[in-house]
């Protein structure tokens, strides 16, 4: 292990888990349209297999400490991909929803194992002084992963087919898999833990800023299924890019404004110009069609999220990064999956106008939240 956070090692298992993300959510905007169509079914009952996925990552959540500590973790992680891998491709076969909501539940439950001992290896191989530059990279490619993964999604469905998306999602998968395989993980001895425990699984000191980030995060996901067939007006090479490709250019560009304009004790100011910025971009959806409204709610979700990861890591002790990683994760799906789930069930009957009209209002009061309720309890709780 060097002094270094960019080795090899470590950029593999980044790199493999952006891919890992990218196969994942390549189906999130996609599949209630889909298979609407292919089972027969109403768009507003698809919304209701997002939260089995959700449902099968906290169900495996109390066994990620003694399967990572009884097995090794770098085998866990192979065999999670594989597994979700497996499940991408069961869905061009799905015939009935009660099969529908089965492999939605099993792929949560590899993604969250697989999420789980991703985080595990890149702390492992990451220097002790370094884990918290460490923890913020692994979660910028994650979160890079899922919004390249939408945006890619948007794109195969729409000019091409849904058997195409799900080969590249395969693909990409196989090939994190073989990113996998390259890293080299020092030996360690199993430990024999409890079955079922919070361990690497839920920061209960972090109960608050986990609420905070599932309303944050419900935004994004109320507003993927309303552009699942939209698209900017920005002509590339004869193609119009979707509204989330613009989302993940925003995404990065947060890195250098948070460079350039904050401090890194001032954590409360990016997190509430992320907020004000998320809630400007849902006003201009009504009034622009540009590239502007998504580049500023891709600007906004790159200052917040890695904030609020760094609040969960200094409420955590110095062996629960993990844990606080894992929560931070799974707060973000919570919300992200509920609002996709409340977009299915709304478009039926709602206008778009309708759905921003939510969205506003759930930024609004996420903005409150943290000025509220978060920043003060993160202030008298934290340990780091």
């Amino acid at each position: 292990m060097t002094n270094r956070l960019c080795t090899i090692q470590f950029m593999r298992v980044c790199i493999a888990n952006l891919l890992l993300f990218v196969s994942l959510y390549m189906l999130l905007p996609v599949l209630p349209l889909e298979m609407a169509g292919q089972i027969g079914m109403s768009l507003a009952d698809t919304g209701k297999m997002f939260l089995m996925q959700t449902a099968g990552m906290l169900l495996i959540g109390p066994l990620h400490a003694y399967l990572v500590d009884a097995y090794k973790r770098k085998r866990v992680c192979i065999f999670s991909f594989l597994g979700m891998i497996g499940v991408t491709a069961l869905y061009y076969f799905v015939d009935t929803f009660p099969q529908l909501l089965a492999l939605c539940a099993l792929q949560g439950i590899f993604a969250g194992l697989g999420t789980m001992a991703g985080v595990t290896l890149a702390i492992d191989i990451t220097n002790t002084s370094l884990r918290s530059y460490g923890n913020v990279t692994f979660s910028w490619m994650v979160r890079l992963g899922m919004l390249i993964g939408i945006a890619l999604g948007v794109w195969l469905y729409k000019w091409y087919s849904f058997q195409l998306l799900l080969l590249v999602a395969i693909a990409i998968g196989v090939i994190g898999v073989f990113a996998l395989l390259r890293i080299y993980v020092p030996f360690r001895a199993p430990i024999m833990t409890c079955y079922c425990s919070t361990d690497r699984f839920l920061l209960l000191r972090g109960w608050v800023p986990a609420l905070n980030l599932m309303l944050i995060a419900f935004v994004p996901g109320l507003l993927i299924p309303i552009f699942h067939h939209s698209s900017c007006k920005v002509d590339l090479f004869g193609y119009d890019l979707p509204f989330f490709a613009f989302v993940v250019i925003g995404f990065p560009l947060a890195l250098l404004l948070y460079r350039l304009v904050f401090k890194e004790d001032k954590f409360q100011i990016a997190i509430i110009t992320g907020l004000v910025l998320m809630f400007l971009s849902i006003v201009l959806l009504k009034i622009t069609p540009s590239f502007l409204p998504p580049l500023l709610l891709g600007l906004g979700l790159g200052l917040v999220a890695p904030e609020f990861l760094m609040i969960f890591v200094k409420l955590s002790e110095h062996c629960q990064r993990a844990t606080a990683n894992m929560t931070h994760f799974l707060s973000w799906q919570i919300g992200l999956t509920s609002g996709i789930a409340m977009a299915c069930h709304l478009e039926a009957t709602s206008e778009i106008g309708q759905l921003c009209m939510w969205a506003r209002i759930v930024t609004l009061v996420s903005l409150l939240f943290f000025l509220l309720i978060t920043h003060p309890y993160f202030k008298h709780q934290k340990v780091r």
